[in-house]
């Protein structure tokens, strides 16, 4: 079931992401490689309204060429603490700060070609002030119902796949 690396060959890294050619021996003796793209992580922050509201942002993706709303997310930096990067996150991105935080759950990404493991928090007792995104970064924080997101992502109007599991965190569907 496992595979034995034989021999890596990294042909990008930057300052998110780094890639990587990967010979591996199979179980069975064979050999074939893999490319691997490997990722430091992210936070992905479920802030729900004392009114049951979700907090989502608007920005431009360049790799799909849409505007995709999302839940607030981010990197996590080098020696951060999850906890502490979720409530920057949630500050940079939309201006809330959460009187409550709570981890609910970790998933991998897309562990075909990456490493990336995304960890989502629930914030809840929000205050609203202001946004401080970072200078490259393009985003409109608002406000919808949990019924109006789930319309929406019915609709095909949220597409973003940690933006839908992190509606049905709200809404129950998945227990943290």
């Amino acid at each position: 079931m496992f595979e034995k690396t034989i021999k890596e060959t990294y042909y990008y890294k930057g300052r998110m992401i780094n890639m990587k050619d990967v010979e591996v021996m199979l179980p069975d003796g064979k050999v074939s490689r893999r490319e691997i793209v490997e990722h430091p992580g992210a936070v992905i922050i479920v802030a729900i309204t004392d009114k049951k509201e979700i907090v989502l942002i608007k920005q431009y993706r360049k790799p799909v060429e849409e505007v995709i709303i999302e839940i607030p997310a981010g990197l996590v930096n080098k020696g951060e603490k999850l906890e502490e990067a979720a409530k920057r996150e949630l500050k940079e991105e939309t201006g809330y700060t959460a009187g409550k935080i709570k981890k609910a759950l970790s998933s991998y990404t897309s562990p075909g070609y990456s490493t990336e493991m995304i960890h989502y928090f629930i914030a809840t007792e929000l205050e609203k002030g202001a946004q401080g995104f970072d200078e490259d970064e393009n985003i409109d924080a608002f406000l919808l119902s949990l019924d109006e997101a789930k319309r929406q992502i019915k609709e095909g109007k949220i597409k973003d796949n940690k933006t839908i599991v992190g509606i049905m965190l709200a809404d129950g569907q998945i227990s943290p």
